[in-house]
């Protein structure tokens, strides 16, 4: 009953594309989808995510990173970026569904499996001024997508200082959680809106895998174009 609802509402109340307003029945239309396909198919680097005409970028191979993959909806030159940025910067939640729906599109089939998600922890004071937790919000989108749970108790935010100059602060993981030992030989991912450095990255990475997780993703929504490598 509640099928045939929601498909006589989206008949009789059709939505428009969030990228050029075109009233019709998916938050992006097939026009807008594709013209973006070209973009999204691009060679990327497995590990970092930047687009690279090999499986993984020269400064990846060289670094030995800690993670062992990272999966971006788009860079900053998309007509997404918009979107991310009115959800992410200005609470603007209503973007969120063309968000999910351009993630399904092009990403599900990335997504390697996993045994958790995990959504990065936030600043409380961001969360009340958007109204919500974005990364949370992304990771039940994506739980029930690859129907693997998600869990917010095992990262913690340890201190709100930002990491070495970046825009994330350092965290920790829970102490019941090293308490338990549950990570142990588990494959998670991590999910975050917008990627940072991948100093941040392996950092999170090795503190994971030192509680024994033998694999260690990423998925966001973007990243900056400009990569910091020491």
């Amino acid at each position: 009953m509640n099928i045939q609802l929601s498909q006589i509402l989206r008949f009789l109340l059709p939505c428009c594309c969030a990228l050029c307003q075109l009233r019709q029945e998916h938050s992006i239309c097939d026009l807008c989808l594709t013209e973006l396909t070209a973009q999204m198919q691009a060679s990327k680097c497995l590990l970092c995510g930047s687009p690279n005409r090999t499986w993984v970028c020269k400064y990846c191979f060289y670094a030995k990173w800690a993670f062992d993959q990272t999966i971006l909806l788009c860079h900053e030159s998309s007509r997404l970026i918009p979107l991310i940025k009115a959800c992410n910067d200005r609470g603007e939640i209503k973007q969120l569904p063309a968000i999910v729906y351009a993630w399904h599109h092009y990403n599900l089939r990335h997504m390697a499996p996993v045994d958790l998600i995990i959504p990065l922890p936030q600043n409380p004071k961001i969360s009340k001024q958007l109204g919500f937790w974005l990364a949370l919000e992304l990771a039940k989108k994506w739980s029930r997508l690859v129907k693997t749970p998600y869990n917010t108790k095992i990262l913690l935010i340890q201190d709100l200082t930002p990491h070495k100059n970046m825009a994330l602060p350092s965290f920790k993981l829970n102490p019941l959680v090293l308490c338990s030992n549950h990570l142990f030989n588990l494959r998670i991912s991590i999910i975050m809106p917008i990627l940072q450095s991948e100093l941040v990255l392996n950092d999170l990475a090795q503190l994971f895998k030192g509680q024994g997780v033998k694999w260690v993703a990423f998925w966001a929504l973007t990243r900056p174009t400009k990569k910091d490598f020491y």
